[in-house]
């Protein structure tokens, strides 16, 4: 080979050998710190650069998921490229702030690419720290067997699902919390998931106290699933990415407009039938089995994201209005629910009282609050009503607000607006009332029966009990039948009876095929003695009980 013609193929290798060398990404963490103040800063920003002259790549970010999440900006999703001189803004959230101790408060996050140095550092500061931790434990049996391999579920503050313990070869379990209110769920395959206190459902579930230095026991008796050959099962996805979640808990409520609500527990009664729970796994899957063969609601609740319902479309369905029943008569699968994004990182507070139509159907139970800011009209952190018609919704940021309250078969109500500010960190005294006419004032129509809570109550010698027949919807919808004729001319046949505390018929109000409308019976009790009775509301598919006092 000629000596130019050897040079120049040399000059040649070194000018790419040197191209090679020059032509490199470099990523620049700025700032190079987030830093949490307190519970009211639990987001913080910093921007990813690419100050190299070739193509960023982010491979991946290690860090603890018990403390943080983290998300780009337009939403991308990891590995995503970065162009030279280009940014990318990643935010951090401190999800896990009941579990942070004082040994926590510094800590590193890794950004692994392909630059000059991988991985990248990014550092962590948290001001404050939890160091109250105190024990649950408890046993859990069906009847007198314990029940070994069986998970128990701890959510912090009734929302955030923070730890679970799974039960040894005599049904104990134990584990160490941060001092908190947690509702708490048992699940164990072939059993049905139940809440505490002794309830299927966790819109009921009470809230138990966990003390810093001391035990709580919790006990758990378990019913088996008898029936296999109905559920419904899917995936749990972000509205957004279209990932999935992996943990929450899913609720499947019988109802298409107006779920009913449980019958009285008790001897006399079949066990509530209309409620079923599971949790959604690792993977993003749920599966729930019910027993009766019936039109159902299928809602989901997972951290940091507003509670949604299934509908036919695919679309994030925040409000019950938006939702469509499932008819479930056998195994299905693929009912997959989109959930949006919570970003309620504040510690602000909202409480207050609130109050139905006169002639409720169910009570104060099964109610959903929803925090709207004012400014913005985005929805923040959620809770549930309870039973006492008191609410709570935590976690708020600091901001102006209206809370919405929804309630199956009642338009949305609201309550006036309010300020969370640093002077102003908790607000109460707030008042939500249901109206039974939306904004039109064009009446409410059910969609389901309705058994309202009888007036006055308690009463002397008589009292009124009205209830609501809806429209069939169609033959497939009334797929039951209550006795050898389930309807007539297409009228169901209702019944309304009176029984006492033991469960003893005394007497009946209505035995009559009638038509959908609204009625109103007189129960007079001169008769009786003072005390505690029950009525019954039973059709076609359809049974409900409700208490009354006399008092004379």
């Amino acid at each position: 080979m000629p000596y130019k013609k050897y040079l120049v193929l040399l000059q040649i290798a070194f000018f790419a050998l040197a191209v090679e060398l020059i032509a490199q990404p470099n990523l620049k963490i700025s700032p190079n710190q987030v830093r949490f103040e307190d519970l009211f800063n639990r987001i913080d920003s910093t921007y990813l650069i690419n100050e190299g002259n070739s193509i960023l790549s982010i491979d991946s970010v290690n860090y603890n998921p018990s403390f943080y999440s983290i998300t780009f900006e337009n939403n991308l999703q990891l590995p995503f490229n970065i162009q030279p001189n280009d940014t990318v803004k990643m935010h951090v959230y401190l999800n896990g702030f009941y579990y942070i101790t004082y040994s926590d408060t510094s800590d590193t996050i890794f950004v692994f690419n392909n630059g000059i140095n991988s991985p990248e550092p990014l550092k962590v500061k948290i001001d404050f720290y939890e160091d109250d931790f105190g024990i649950a434990a408890g046993t859990v049996r069906d009847s007198i067997t314990p029940l070994d391999s069986t998970t128990i579920y701890f959510f912090y503050n009734g929302m955030f699902l923070i730890d679970k313990a799974v039960t040894d070869a005599s049904g104990y379990y134990e584990i160490t919390l941060p001092e908190g209110e947690y509702i708490i769920a048992a699940e164990r395959d072939g059993y049905r998931v139940i809440f505490k206190d002794s309830t299927y459902d966790p819109y009921f579930a009470k809230l138990v106290g966990v003390e810093d230095d001391d035990t709580t026991v919790i006990d758990f008796y378990m019913k088996k699933t008898d029936d296999l050959t109905k559920s419904v099962s899917g995936q749990i996805l972000d509205s957004l990415g279209g990932t999935t979640l992996d943990k929450g808990v899913i609720i499947v409520r019988k109802g298409t407009h107006v779920p009913s609500q449980r019958p009285l527990e008790g001897s006399m009664f079949q066990e509530p039938t209309n409620v079923f729970a599971g949790f959604i796994k690792p993977d993003g899957n749920y599966n729930v089995y019910v027993s009766d063969e019936d039109y159902y609601f299928v809602q989901a609740y997972s951290d940091y994201f507003l509670p949604g319902y299934y509908n036919d479309a695919g679309n994030a369905s925040v409000f019950w209005q938006n939702a469509d029943s499932i008819l479930i008569n056998t195994n299905l699968t693929d009912k997959n629910l989109l959930l949006q994004k919570d970003i309620a990182y504040g510690a602000g507070a909202a409480a207050g009282n609130l109050a139905l139509p006169a002639y409720d159907a169910y009570g104060y139970d099964g109610i959903t609050l929803l925090a709207r800011s004012v400014s913005t009209g985005s929805l923040y952190s959620y809770n549930f009503g309870k039973d006492d018609a008191t609410f709570r919704v935590n976690h708020l940021p600091y901001g102006t607000y209206e809370l919405i309250a929804q309630k199956f078969g009642l338009p949305n109500a609201v309550s006036q607006q309010f300020t969370i500010d640093s002077l102003n960190t908790s607000v109460a005294g707030l008042t939500i009332t249901f109206s039974l006419t939306d904004i039109d004032d064009n009446p409410v129509q059910p969609f389901d029966f309705i058994l309202y809570q009888n007036y006055p109550n308690p009463f002397n010698s008589s009292t009124i009990i009205r209830f609501v027949i809806p429209i069939p919807t169609s033959r497939e919808r009334n797929h039951k039948d209550f006795s050898s004729q389930a309807s007539r001319n297409d009228n169901p046949l209702i019944t309304l009876k009176i029984y006492d505390i033991l469960g003893n018929e005394l007497t009946t109000l209505v035995d009559s095929y009638l038509p959908a409308g609204k009625y109103e019976v007189t129960f007079d009790a001169s008769a009786f003695a003072s005390g505690i009775y029950f009525y019954k509301l039973q059709s076609a598919g359809f049974t409900q009980v409700k208490k009354l006092v006399l008092i004379k």
